[in-house]
Formats: C-alpha cells, sequence, structure tokens
C-alpha cells in the first residue's frame, strides 16, 4: 500500500488532507515540528515525523518509507514581513522538493494559492493559464507563494513528477490557528459593522482536500488545478451567515469608498504591507474557470452556505467567538 506524507498536517488545510486520505484507506505519515499543536490529529491513525522545513536531514529522514508527498506546510497569516514568508513558504518548499527529487518521491502535490494565479478584467474569466500580476500589491504572502510555485516548476522540469492545486481562501471546521479567512468569518460573527462590498475567493476545506487527493491520482505532472467555489462580496457572506447561524445587521459600504481606501494604501509604510496588500488584492474582480479541476479531476464543489455554517458553528462551539446575536440552532439531520 502507498504511503503518503504530508507536511503541515497539523494545521487547517493539512489536517482535511490527512482526513480525506484516511477515509480513501491510504497510510498516512506527517511531518511536523517539535511544538506543533496536536488538536486535528486526535484520533487519527497516523505515523508521526518530527522536524522542519529549515533541516533538511528532517525531511529527509521523514521521506524514508513514503512513496508519495503532499507539501502544505506555509505561513498564511497577517503576521509577519518578507523574510518570515519567503523562508516559510520559498525556501521551504525548495527544501522539501529537493529531499523529494533526491528520494525519488514517486508523486508530489503542492499546494499553492489563488493569488499566485492573476486576474482579469470585470468580465475575463481567471484560468489556470493566466498571467500572474499581482506584484504591485506589494504583498508578502502572495510574493513569497508566486516565488514557490516558480521552485515548485523548476523541479518538475529537472524531472520530480509534481502537481500543483490552487486553492482559493478555505472555509469550514478545524480552522484552528485561525486563518486570515477564518478571522474574517470570526468578525463577521462577533459584530464587526462595516462590510464592504468586495469579493472573497473562497471554496470549501474539505473540496480542497478532495481536489488534493483527485489530483495525486489523476492530475498530470507540471499541470496546476484551480480549485475555487466562487468569490463572493462580504455582503452576501454576511447574509449567509445571518441566514444560517444569525447575526445582527451590519452597516454596508459603498464600494467606491472602499476602493478609494484600498487605493490609498499605497501611501503607507512598507512595513504595513502584509496588511495594506490584502486590501489591495480586494480592488481586482474575479471570476474563476474550475472546469479544469472538474473535468480532468472530476472535482465536484460543495455549496459555499455549507461552508460558512460548518465554520461558524464550529468557531462557536470552540469559544472564538460568542454566540451571536439571534443565533439559529442547528437544523436536524432529515434521517
Amino acid at each position: 500500500m502507498k504511503k503518503a506524507l504530508v507536511t503541515g498536517a497539523t494545521g487547517f488545510i493539512g489536517s482535511a488532507i490527512v482526513r480525506e486520505l484516511l477515509a480513501s484507506g491510504q497510510q498516512v505519515k506527517i511531518l511536523r515540528r517539535a511544538n506543533s499543536p496536536l488538536g486535528n490529529m486526535n484520533g487519527l491513525d497516523v505515523e508521526h515525523a518530527v522536524g522542519d522545513l529549515m533541516q533538511p536531514d528532517s525531511i529527509t529522514a521523514a521521506l524514508r518509507d513514503c512513496d508519495r508527498v503532499y507539501h502544505c506546510a506555509a505561513l498564511y497569516s497577517l503576521k509577519g514581513g518578507y523574510d518570515d514568508y519567503i523562508r516559510n513558504n520559498a525556501n521551504g518548499t525548495k527544501n522539501v522538493l529537493r529531499a523529494c527529487l533526491d528520494a525519488r518521491i514517486e508523486r508530489v502535490v503542492y499546494t499553492s494559492t489563488v493569488a499566485a494565479v492573476g486576474s482579469e478584467g470585470p468580465k475575463g474569466r481567471i484560468t489556470e493559464e493566466t498571467l500572474w500580476n499581482f506584484a504591485p500589491f506589494n504583498n508578502p504572502y502572495i510574493t513569497s507563494k508566486y516565488i514557490a510555485e516558480f521552485e515548485a516548476m523548476r523541479f518538475g522540469a529537472r524531472g520530480l513528477p509534481i502537481v500543483t492545486v490552487n486553492p482559493a481562501g478555505p472555509i469550514g471546521e478545524r480552522d484552528i490557528k485561525p486563518t486570515p479567512t477564518g478571522l474574517l468569518v470570526i468578525l463577521l460573527l462577533s459584530g464587526f459593522i462595516v462590510v464592504p462590498p468586495v469579493p472573497i475567493p473562497m471554496v470549501d476545506v474539505r473540496d480542497v482536500a478532495r481536489c488534493h487527493r483527485l489530483a495525486m491520482e489523476k492530475g498530470k505532472p507540471g499541470e496546476r488545478y484551480l480549485c475555487v467555489h466562487s468569490a463572493p462580496p462580504l455582503t452576501q457572506v454576511a447574509r449567509m451567515l445571518r441566514e444560517k447561524v444569525g447575526m445582527g445587521r451590519r452597516l454596508r459600504i459603498p464600494g467606491f469608498l472602499f476602493q478609494l481606501g484600498a487605493a490609498s494604501t499605497w501611501l503607507l509604510p512598507q512595513f504595513l504591507s502584509q496588511y495594506t496588500g490584502v486590501a489591495r488584492f480586494t480592488i481586482r474582480r474575479f471570476n474563476y474557470d474550475c472546469s479544469k479541476s472538474i473535468n480532468e479531476l472530476g472535482m465536484t464543489y460543495t455549496p459555499l452556505e455549507e461552508a460558512f455554517d460548518k465554520a461558524a458553528r464550529w468557531y462557536i462551539d470552540q469559544k472564538y467567538v460568542g454566540r451571536p446575536w439571534g443565533f439559529k440552532a442547528s437544523e436536524p439531520r432529515q434521517p
């Protein structure tokens, strides 16, 4: 039986991938740091390898007796500067893939992001071939992930069979950090009153995990696959949460005022770029075409209403946020 090594397995996307693999009957080993929180691994039958992406020898040791690798470890937060992101996302990826090449790993799936793919005009459709044009946003996370994907393609050119998955912002349960997309849900639940009508690319984290498994099984080496449900405006997200979980009304800010504010972020200091780059990203319009993952991998996408419902109730149950005004109990499942 094949054994897969999953990096970043204790995190949000990584733990979802582990669960997806175990549910399909596969053997799983995880590479984690000594101080990684293990809450997402509770009750899971996985082998642990302790190491660090900055310690190549520990990666080599973790790869022993593994045939496949899912590399999803990354720094995804609103903290840190360029050096932190380059070290964790670009250099870390380079170290993992070099070890995979040396170990002659059968196949690798690399977790990138939609932010490593560019955007088109308001009516243009975004595909895997869309040219990256986010450099002016000066966001360390976005830049580091683009560089990391470039490194992945370089190792692919050297003979490493690697497939890339480009997910949108994941939504769902077990976001223990939480991630920036999770923080957005928490802010809305806790009474964040200003809701600009800006689009945010999103997808159910379970779909991200399934896309990774299918990319391993069916994806073509050297190819990338978008994994996005849609990019709803935040006003629609707030409405979904209010209808599913219960929320008070929120103030809306006209779109042109938000765009003016986001454009003005170029006047702010460089050290704020991890925050201002997020605002600049949302100035664009996102019309993703995921037909490649649907046609080649067999992907189907879960409605975002379901993902937000699960995420919101998990944050409330885990005390990340109190019950919102007008809280609605979950509907009983049909027998």
